[in-house]
């Protein structure tokens, strides 16, 4: 058999091309097809072709076959297996069964041709796909002379073992190739992710000085606000009280020269100086209790009441009639905090009675269970211990509070019946004075059965 580089015969076989000029024109490629073994058979030093799938057209070349068979990768590309090697016929059954089995397989191929006795040698094994599934074969030839055909077997199965061996060392690299990836974008991902944090750390260090400035100018600005409001409070007072002074001293010494509506723009006069003056005071109360330190000890309960109720002539037999049910337990408290709160919780009572009755009070204690968050412990995770809270009962006979109100009751300034003369502070007073000792207020009641109003404290 003879082989010509671009002549017009391979293996006595005719070339694709124009007969009358000579030109060969190159097979046309097969369409779409894209080889994953191009890179080792590119540097395979022995003769290598890869085909695809059961047509066995030719996807890749090495420059060794082409050396070998004569032709150009552009010639050979495009082309069944079997016509551009000696015998192509008979090695396809051969590439039918290593494609569809897997299994690599080794032929070989007597050249009667030649004229010295030569075989040529076929090693073939799968190309395979992202998955390890067959796509194609891949064919390493040879062309040995002198040789027996049980040695080149032999020879052969080396080949294979080489060149597989070959494609190992090439997915290695290319694994590895595929892991240094990975990593240069981990460091760079680690890189941003500490960028970030610098920039989040140095924003959050803005932030914490704009707080604290900002922070600083509006306590510089509450102490103003309260300076000058206790000021002018104060200030208020002293006009107020001459107002009423001279009202009264009209009506005391001079009643008798005053007509009836005079007496009573008088009297109007003095009340309503009288209440002024009273409202100034819940203001300035209701301050103090805001800016006062509050440091929590205990406090003998049943002996502030009874202070406390002392101090009140109005809350005296036969004006009032306060009953104080055993002997009130010791708390913890803010001794003067907890005097405005249970002042005002006792003013409320004996305030809003049916006119022409006695006012009746009924105070007591109780024990109540109070569950709080307890250390933790890391086998039973965050535990609860329970803590005993007192919890101080104010029960009148009054009028009652409509279930439309119950909202109005702590809110400041809020007056719920047109007669009350009160400023509407002593209820808000109370409940505030009780959130600063960490107490809380609350009250049941039904319109028309009178009210009963609590304060719940630490256990002293």
């Amino acid at each position: 058999m003879r082989i010509e580089c671009g002549g017009a015969e391979l293996f006595g076989r005719e070339s694709v091309g124009d007969t009358d000029t000579g030109r060969i024109d190159p097979p046309p490629r097969a369409a779409g097809v894209r080889s994953r073994s191009a890179p080792i058979i590119e540097r395979a030093p022995l003769p290598s072709v890869e085909v695809q799938g059961s047509t066995h057209v030719v996807s890749y070349v090495n420059p060794a076959f082409c050396s070998l068979i004569g032709k150009t990768k552009d010639q050979l590309m495009g082309l069944p297996f079997a016509e551009i090697v000696p015998a192509g016929d008979e090695c396809v059954a051969i590439l039918d069964a290593v494609y569809q089995t897997g299994q690599a397989r080794t032929h070989a191929q007597a050249d009667a041709a030649a004229d010295d006795p030569a075989h040529w040698l076929y090693a073939m094994w799968p190309a395979l796909d992202a998955n390890a599934h067959p796509v194609g074969v891949i064919i390493q030839l040879a062309k040995t002379a002198r040789l027996s055909k049980d040695v080149t077997s032999i020879n052969e199965a080396l080949l294979i073992s080489a060149l597989q061996q070959h494609e190992l060392t090439a997915a290695a690299e290319k694994l590895n190739a595929q892991l240094q990836a990975e990593i240069a974008e981990r460091k760079l991902a680690q890189a941003a992710l500490q960028e970030a944090k610098y920039q989040l750390a140095g924003q959050a260090d803005e932030l914490a000085r704009l707080v604290a400035v900002r922070t600083e100018k509006l306590r510089e600005t509450i102490g103003e606000l309260e300076a000058f409001s206790y000021s002018v409070a104060h200030d208020m007072r002293a006009p107020l009280r001459g107002m009423q002074g001279f009202a009264r001293l009209l009506l005391d010494e001079h009643a008798g020269r005053l007509d009836a509506d005079a007496r009573t723009y008088l009297e109007r006069i003095a009340s309503s100086a009288l209440r002024m003056d009273a409202l100034i005071r819940d203001v300035l109360d209701y301050t103090n209790v805001l800016r006062s330190e509050v440091q929590l000890r205990p406090v003998d309960l049943d002996r502030l009441m009874r202070d406390i109720m002392a101090t009140y002539p109005d809350w005296q037999p036969p004006n009032s009639a306060i009953e104080i049910e055993g002997t009130l337990p010791i708390v913890l408290g803010h001794e003067g905090l907890l005097t405005q709160c249970l002042a005002n919780l006792l003013s409320n009572a004996v305030k809003f009675v049916t006119a022409g009755v006695t006012p009746r009070v009924r105070v007591w204690a109780e024990e109540r269970p109070h569950r709080t968050p307890g250390p933790s412990d890391g086998a039973k995770g965050d535990e609860r211990r329970s803590d005993e809270r007192i919890r101080v009962w104010f029960e009148d006979d009054g009028i009652g509070i409509a279930p439309k109100d119950r909202e109005r009751v702590f809110r400041m300034f809020e007056r719920l019946n047109a007669g009350d003369e009160s400023t509407g502070m002593g209820l808000r007073i109370a409940r505030k004075a009780a959130e600063r000792m960490g107490a809380h207020v609350g009250f049941e009641s039904e319109l028309g059965k009178g009210s009963k109003f609590w304060i719940q404290l630490q256990k002293g």
